[in-house]
């Protein structure tokens, strides 16, 4: 058993179908509770071999059990689809540790997970997930678990299907104690015989003999049928229920799991959660997955059963099941499993509309990857032809930073808009405006300003025709370059008039970087004071409609704590900048990447820490090299210069605009008018960085290089 005070960190619990691991779990379940654990119980379906969506059911699960674990763990989920576990793990570790209780959590069905990056999440919370955290799994198999590690230390408990099998004692109390039936000791034997102490089978004989009065006869026409007696048995208990019953079971056997209004749809059964009760409590195989009774799933065995008997008997039901399912699960908000039976129900083009249809609410709510797992389950040459979804599946790549998948998509949305016959004209419209924003924002995260002017015409002057959305992107994308263009006051009044935009979206994202550009337009006009209300608006923005560990509040900190460094708060500087860091190259725009690691540089140089302050810097470096982001470059090596730390070491050539000999002779030499832009910008860094640079030798060259006279 698991123990409160135990070293074990994993039960298995391994066997074939039928033989009754989840009841033993659920069982062990109640004992932990009783002695003050925290149990968590997860059913596991074949979506959770998408790792995003394995661990955002874990964190439900637990949150559920424990409502006082941290909520804003979900949210980096969304935003860091590659490496999430990365973040995720070790923070619902921490948390786990920091709450002090001891919690168990069980992974039903583990079998149903084949893929290898989620496996390796389970294998990591088994290893690092320290002495609160312990696990009670099932399975039909052992694989992908590192139970090899976990046996050497004495760390695992192992249940088998020979130790699920009951024996003849324990299959007489189950058969003549429990359910009463009015058997002889040889009839028992017999059974025991014939089902080799396999539970769901004596489970279905309990239900056949109930009011079968030949039971020795039906016994005896069992023996040596143990191949098909699961079967058998299954057709002997349908046929004894009443009609209603019957119908009720075989309609309701499509999805994986049930709730009293997905059963009534697919019934036809007004009092859906009436009739699960009832179901329930005739012992015909249907399982609670919560507490409250909300959601039920049947026996494995049992649903297969069903649905062959369902499809036996009404052949061409199944297909208007599933989409009555898809339907229900759609319009109830769960997309995944609607997609899901769309596509049993042959109907592709369905699961398209219900991915398109949530597509920019999962955009605008920070679910990126949540969009791009949808799109996955859609074959590619249906998904292709949708220009709506092209360019969600475009804004999405966008906001992930993956700039040449975003550039994919959104060609392609352009080029199937013409043809594509579910839009209207207004559509088109709209769809051709918001290509341009979206190739606006692509320009921008990439530090470039090319389509920028072209708003003011398409965009803005129509803005009231546009979903509010557009228009909130469009405004900060030109507030953008009119910073870089020296127009302050431009971009504080564009700020102004765009606000009734950004509050008419739903989630965070373009308010949070519209008050983070106004508040860089204040910076540069020396309002300080405007400068901490928009930043601190920022943060407060992000945090509450996303969370503290959402992309949108930590784009935020960072200028929050550049603001903070120059106030000479080290300590909230240093916090706030650390959690940007964490977003790599998901960290938004040039402008909030310099105030990350130039900023972060510092402090660790002004305490000494001259180690971490190189490392910052090369990593910013390899951010700008992986995202051809040259002013990064740029103000990484003038940071360098600055701080008196030497260049990165690599063995790969210089790129062609960062910081060879001949953009320091451009710099050097330029001495004309003011250029444009962000040429202007990169111009003045590579200036300064001579400046510095200069400076640097002469300095050496009075006091050597010890600093002395």
């Amino acid at each position: 058993m698991l123990q409160p005070d135990r070293k074990r960190r994993l039960a298995l619990i391994h066997a074939p179908a039928g033989f009754g691991k989840s009841t033993l779990a659920a069982q062990w379940m109640e004992i932990l509770a009783a002695q003050g654990l925290v149990t968590v119980w997860l059913s596991v379906d074949r979506d959770d071999n998408n790792t995003i969506w394995f661990l955002s059911h874990l964190l439900q699960a637990i949150r559920k059990a424990r409502p006082g674990l941290d909520e804003e763990l979900q949210q980096l989920l969304e935003e860091r689809p590659d490496d999430a576990e990365q973040y995720v793990v070790p923070a619902l570790i921490n948390a786990i540790d920091e709450g002090g209780q001891d919690i168990v959590i069980t992974l039903d069905d583990w079998h149903l997970v084949t893929e290898p990056r989620t496996k390796a999440v389970v294998e990591r919370l088994l290893e690092a997930g320290g002495s609160h955290l312990s696990f009670i799994i099932t399975s039909r198999n052992r694989s992908g678990l590192p139970l090899g590690r976990l046996m050497v230390r004495d760390q695992l408990i192992e249940v088998d299907a020979v130790a699920l099998r009951f024996d003849e004692n324990e299959s007489q109390d189950f058969l003549v104690g429990i359910n009463r039936l009015d058997l002889d000791a040889g009839d028992v034997a017999s059974l025991h015989r014939t089902t080799e102490g396999w539970i769901a089978a004596l489970q279905l004989v309990s239900l056949s003999l109930r009011d079968h009065r030949g039971a020795s006869e039906l016994i005896e026409r069992l023996s040596g049928r143990h191949a098909s007696i699961g079967e058998y048995l299954a057709e002997n208990v349908l046929d004894t229920l009443s009609p209603e019953t019957l119908d009720f079971l075989l309609m309701t056997s499509v999805p994986e799991r049930l709730c009293a209004g997905l059963a009534s749809a697919l019934s036809g059964v007004e009092l859906g959660q009436a009739m699960l009760e009832k179901i329930q409590a005739q012992d015909l195989f249907l399982q609670p997955l919560d507490d409250d009774g909300t959601w039920y799933r049947y026996h494995h065995l049992f649903e297969d059963y069903l649905r062959r008997r369902l499809e036996r008997d009404y052949p061409g039901r199944i297909r208007e099941l599933n989409l009555i399912a898809a339907r229900w699960y759609s319009e109830n908000g769960f997309p995944s499993e609607a997609v899901d039976h769309a596509l049993a129900a042959g109907d592709v083009e369905l699961a398209v509309e219900i991915v398109e249809l949530r597509a920019m609410w999962l955009v605008e709510h920070s679910s990126m990857s949540t969009l791009l797992a949808l799109v996955g389950k859609i074959p590619a040459d249906h998904a292709a032809g949708q220009a709506r979804l092209q360019t969600a599946i475009a804004w999405a790549h966008t906001l992930l930073n993956q700039s040449g998948a975003a550039q994919s998509a959104l060609d392609l949305a352009e080029a199937v808009m013409p043809v594509d016959a579910t839009l209207t004209e207004h559509d088109r419209f709209e769809l051709g405006v918001e290509g341009l924003v979206v190739q606006s924002c692509i320009d921008m995260y990439g530090d470039r300003v090319n389509h920028v002017n072209e708003l003011d015409e398409k965009c803005f002057a129509q803005a009231d025709l546009l979903r509010p959305w557009i228009v909130s992107v469009a405004a900060n994308v030109s507030t953008f370059k009119k910073i870089h263009d020296g127009d302050y006051s431009l971009a504080l009044e564009q700020q102004r008039w765009a606000s009734k935009f950004h509050g008419q979206t739903s989630g965070p994202f373009s308010g949070v970087y519209g008050h983070c550009f106004a508040g860089l337009a204040a910076y540069a006009l020396l309002d300080l004071d405007r400068v901490d209300q928009h930043f601190t608006a920022a943060v407060e923005l992000g945090r509450r409609k996303a969370g503290r560990y959402s992309h949108a509040a930590r784009l935020a900190g960072a200028m929050m704590g550049q603001l903070l460094y120059e106030r000479g708060e080290l300590d909230r500087a240093e916090k706030l900048l650390e959690e940007t860091r964490e977003l790599g190259s998901e960290g938004g725009v040039v402008d909030f990447m310099v105030s990350t690691y130039a900023t972060l540089a510092r402090i660790k140089a002004l305490r000494g820490d001259t180690p971490r302050a190189r490392e910052i810097l090369d990593e910013g470096d390899l951010v700008a090299d992986s995202l051809g982001l040259d002013r990064l470059k740029l103000v990484m090596n003038l940071e360098r210069v600055q701080l008196g730390i030497g260049p990165r070491t690599t063995n790969e050539e210089p790129r062609g605009d960062s910081l060879g000999a001949a953009a320091d002779q451009e710099a050097a030499d330029a001495i004309g008018p003011r250029l444009e832009g962000l040429a202007e910008t990169k111009h003045q860094i590579r200036l300064a960085t001579q400046l510095r640079s200069t400076l640097a030798v002469a300095g050496n060259s009075l006091f050597g290089p010890e600093g002395g006279a």
